[in-house]
């Protein structure tokens, strides 16, 4: 039995690389058992093959049910201790012909799930090994409503402009609509769908896999607003929510929801960003720049993190340059500045700068357009 866990060693190896990786594994292609919600599965263990029912809650791809793949296809998004303890309780139901219960995930991380194995003959001195999941105790009676939650969280999140992301009891990403991935700045979503987010931080940044499992663990919503650290090494401010579920016995999770942080309750960033000149918006009183468009981030060579780490005096622009384009501001006056704006690349450029002084509240924003 050896030879099964050499099987599935190459996944195992997988499930830890990180984001260099030119492509997806090809094994990816094939299914992969997810835990939450798993009923049953049987192995061949000569012919290494996994046979097992995907459940319907959590199925945002339409592909529920009747599954089959190689073994180590089948248990590579598993985490690395689950694998173990999977291919343990394979070769103690060979050797003894039961084995378990074993739990996979526990109270620590949500709703756990509890397998016990059996050795079956088969005809031609060939053998199979069945685990099921134990039962809690509990009569599930939604099982008709658990196979509309996937499509449900769907219809209501797909094109929102918050970013969603659903993860399942055991830490697995099953969905993220695609303004999560603009958000933390994930080329492939292949590198997160399907993986336990306790394994590709360097993927979606330190910050957010913690919140996650935290949330699991406590099984209670969270609504707050943080710094989130991204894998590029900029960094966001949003406010987001975490609310865990439940929609039977073993298959539940959360579902992560998140939007920038808006100064004064305008969102700047969504109209700027489609401007091609460079656009700046700096609180007059803190001086911070609360806002800059596409455009200038790449022009003036800054992140978020950068336009956030210091008032625009102390970064961009001279503190009597500043103090100039408020002046011109007050006046009323057209005619743009001449000025020198020090990018955070090192390189200092002269620009001719039109400010404009914008009331929001009780909050007075200073607008500065560069016109080249």
């Amino acid at each position: 039995m050896e030879a099964l866990e050499r099987a599935a060693e190459p996944e195992m190896k997988e499930e830890q690389a990180g984001p260099a990786d030119a492509a997806p594994a090809r094994a990816d292609d094939a299914p992969a058992i997810s835990l939450a919600g798993l009923t049953f599965f049987v192995v061949d263990a000569v012919a290494k093959q996994v046979i097992w029912m995907e459940p319907e809650g959590l199925d945002f791809e339409g592909e529920a049910g009747l599954k089959e793949a190689p073994l180590a296809s089948a248990l590579r998004r598993l985490s690395q201790g689950d694998q173990k303890q999977v291919l343990s309780l394979i070769q103690r139901a060979m050797q003894k012909g039961t084995a378990g219960p074993i739990d996979l995930g526990g109270d620590d991380i949500g709703h756990g799930l509890s397998l016990s194995a059996r050795r079956y003959e088969t005809s031609g001195g060939g053998a199979m090994v069945i685990a099921a999941a134990d039962g809690d105790g509990v009569v599930e009676t939604g099982g008709a409503a658990v196979r509309g939650v996937a499509p449900l969280i769907r219809h209501l999140v797909e094109g929102s402009s918050k970013s969603v992301l659903v993860v399942d009891s055991f830490g697995y990403v099953r969905y993220a609509n695609d303004h999560f991935f603009r958000m933390f700045q994930i080329a492939d979503k292949q590198f997160c769908i399907g993986r336990n987010i306790a394994h590709i931080p360097n993927r979606l940044g330190k910050t957010l896999p913690s919140l996650i499992l935290t949330g699991l663990a406590r099984r209670a919503p969270e609504h707050a607003a943080r710094r989130f650290l991204l894998s590029s090494g900029d960094a966001v401010s949003l406010s987001f929510s975490l609310v865990p579920f439940r929609v039977s016995a073993g298959l539940g999770g959360a579902v992560f929801t998140a939007e920038r942080q808006l100064a004064g309750g305008v969102d700047f960033q969504r109209v700027m960003d489609l401007l091609v000149t460079n656009i700046l918006v700096v609180d007059v009183k803190t001086r911070m720049m609360v806002a800059a468009n596409e455009a200038a981030r790449r022009a003036f060579a800054m992140s978020q993190q950068m336009m956030e780490s210091a008032p625009i005096t102390e970064t961009l622009l001279h503190p009597k340059t500043f103090k100039s384009l408020i002046d011109h501001a007050q006046q009323g006056s057209q005619t743009p500045v001449q000025a020198t704006i020090s990018g955070f690349d090192g390189i200092t450029r002269s620009k001719r700068l039109k400010a404009t002084l914008m009331h929001q509240d009780e909050s007075i924003y200073l607008v500065i357009e560069s016109k080249h």
